[in-house]
């Protein structure tokens, strides 16, 4: 992978990390029940996805 691809790629990783916390954490909020399952699961989905972010971002080439 080139530079921009790779710095592309990894701000791709970033905005996912950051649209699946704040779903998970926005649709737990405004639900009458709150389901701890789906929210941990969307925030460990979204650690996963800043984590990848990271390791391209850090990735020489």
């Amino acid at each position: 992978m080139t530079k921009r691809q790779r710095e592309s790629a990894a701000k791709y990783c970033y905005d996912l990390s950051k649209i699946v916390v704040t779903v998970a954490g926005v649709t737990n909020a405004f639900s009458t029940h709150f389901e701890p399952l789906n929210f941990w699961l969307g925030i460990a989905v979204g650690v996963v996805f800043y984590a990848v972010g990271y390791v391209v971002d850090g990735t020489e080439g």
